[in-house]
């Protein structure tokens, strides 16, 4: 048990860290960034549409093979030509990961609580802050994609601070629960009557 808590903690804390520095690339750069993530997501489609079509003239099996090649191809190099067009797409990515990591911060925040952690609160409202933050990334509230970018990348400084925060306090109050319903090992004896 001790060993899959070191794992987890420290799977998190390599995760929440690498969340910290995406979050400070989106707000120094973020219509670099964002231009970029849109070409890599076009030259992937291009090279998936390639691999359809390469493999319907390798085998010849299938028609749709070659309708969907094209279509891949097609659409990678309209999104490589045009990052904009698909830039709005990106927050709402972004969203939905931070959806993910505060469902696993609520279910953190209930294990804190059940171990009786006097934290689980404060746990849980950072919690619900990195929903919130999520449900703005879906939503793309703003006009500008530049200021959204940056506040995305505000709202992944804070949940990868917020994880770290949250799985230290969940590791504390595990430990304490241990040691407090930790079985006491005794020796018996009989007694003659």
């Amino acid at each position: 048990m001790k060993d899959l808590f070191q794992r987890m903690r420290m799977a998190v804390y390599v995760s929440a860290v690498l969340t910290i520095l995406s979050g400070i690339v989106l707000i120094a750069w973020p219509l670099a960034v964002t231009g970029f993530i849109c070409r890599v997501f076009g030259v992937l489609l291009v090279i998936m549409g390639a691999v359809y079509l390469f493999g319907y003239f390798m085998e010849g099996k299938h028609m749709l093979s070659v309708a969907g090649g094209l279509l891949f191809v097609l659409l990678g190099v309209w999104i490589f030509s045009r990052p904009s067009s698909i830039a709005r797409l990106v927050p709402i990515g972004i969203g939905v990961v931070m959806l993910v990591h505060s469902l696993k911060d609520f279910q953190m925040a209930a294990e804190a609580k059940r171990c009786k952690s006097e934290r689980w609160v404060l746990m849980f409202l950072l919690a619900l802050v990195n929903c919130a933050f999520g449900i703005i990334c879906i939503c793309d509230s703003f006009d500008v994609i530049s200021v959204a970018v940056r506040v995305l990348g505000i709202a992944l400084v804070y949940d990868g601070i917020s994880d770290i925060i949250i799985v230290y306090h969940t590791v504390k109050a595990v430990k304490n629960a241990a040691e407090i319903y930790e079985p006491i090992d005794v020796e018996s004896h009989e007694i003659d009557v």
